[in-house]
């Protein structure tokens, strides 16, 4: 009779097995899309006279995002890895044989899993967008000191004075800022909306044309509303440090982010883009448990011969996943389906597959 090691001792072999070939895994693809971004750095640096210690700053700061969009394809690499391995060495066979079941031979898959998608969603949602944010604000210098301002689209701003200003649309080639709304905190409960058409930066003003003024009362209903043709806002901030308050979402945490919903909702704002940013930032953490899930009954099948098979079908898999979430992002974002569904909907997809693989490697 073949002598099995006690469960607890199998879980830190196979955990130690995964996370020692997920760091590698990590280390290579972060090399790989580090040199991917190094043509648009030597770019800077070489055409547009960037100072090196900027473009060293950037690529540090861009390092967490590379990382959070590493997690997931380390973990289905390094678990197919593992449990290939194993299955060379015959010791899954050996486990089975001891009566050990493949749905309990995946808890230390699951559990790495569940620590690599927990360090996933802080590093996404409290280092990446401050880091998102000090990256673009070196950009913003840059461009700053070469010409007018730097604003983009479906972006935040937050002067001295506690005012949000809010662009949906830009007219780069006309350098025109359209769906503009500015949210003025006052000491009542509800804050008063300006909403304009379109508008423009000139020195220290912003122009507007073509909006509304709307006050609130404590229950949230509108008790003035005055329509305007032309309207001038000062913003007394120093260029540089108004521009440096500017926010994406991938430049927010999820709290900040549902903030800014909330206010764009009261305003009558169409929220739909910033709600599958939102949600999204919950889902992607989670991929990496489902590559999980899909990457171990997988890598049961990869005997040394077919190695090559299993990595294919796993780049295949990976490629088929963010089509189907790109896709899900635009639908959600277009307002075809619900931006929660959106965010969710490939994951759900993804976990059927790997429950799927895990029920028929249980039977094989």
């Amino acid at each position: 009779m073949i002598k099995i090691p006690g469960t607890k001792i199998i879980d830190r072999y196979i955990i130690t097995q995964v996370m020692s070939n997920f760091l590698g895994v990590v280390a290579l693809l972060t090399i790989l899309l580090i040199m991917e971004t190094m043509f648009e750095l030597m770019e800077m640096l070489i055409n547009k006279n960037v100072p090196i210690f900027n473009v060293l700053e950037l690529l540090i700061y861009r390092l967490p995002a590379f990382l959070v969009l590493t997690f997931p394809i380390a973990l289905l690499g390094s678990s197919e890895l593992a449990i290939a391995q194993m299955s060379t060495n015959n010791e899954i066979a050996a486990m089975r044989t001891g009566g050990i079941s493949f749905r309990r031979i995946m808890r230390p898959f699951v559990i790495a899993a569940v620590f690599v998608s927990l360090l996933s969603f802080v590093t996404n949602d409290y280092i990446v967008p401050e880091a998102n944010h000090i990256s673009q604000n070196i950009i913003r210098e840059i461009v700053l000191k070469q010409g007018p301002p730097h604003i983009q689209r479906n972006v935040f701003f937050r002067d001295a004075e506690n005012r949000y200003f809010y662009i949906n649309r830009l007219d780069e080639k006309n350098m025109i800022m359209r769906e503009i709304m500015v949210y003025e905190m006052t000491r009542e409960r509800f804050p008063r909306v300006i909403t304009a058409t379109e508008g423009r930066w000139v020195e220290d003003t912003w122009e507007l044309k073509f909006g509304t003024i709307y006050n609130y009362n404590e229950e949230g209903k509108i008790t003035y509303e005055m329509s305007f043709q032309d309207m001038e806002i000062q913003v007394k901030d120093e260029l540089q440090d108004f521009f440096k308050n500017q926010r994406t979402p991938q430049e927010m945490t999820s709290r900040e982010l549902k903030q800014q919903i909330q206010i764009l909702s009261d305003a009558g704002v169409d929220t739909k883009n910033f709600e599958v940013d939102y949600h999204v930032k919950f889902s992607y953490p989670l991929v990496g448990i489902i590559f999980a899930l899909i990457g171990v009954p997988l890598g049961t099948q990869m005997k040394r011969s077919t190695k090559a098979t299993g990595i294919i079908i796993s780049i295949g898999l990976v490629f088929i996943y963010y089509v189907v979430y790109s896709l899900s992002r635009s639908l959600g974002r277009g307002g075809m389906i619900d931006p929660f569904i959106s965010a969710w909907i490939p994951n759900v997809i993804f976990l059927a597959l790997g429950i799927i693989l895990v029920y028929r490697a249980e039977k094989t």
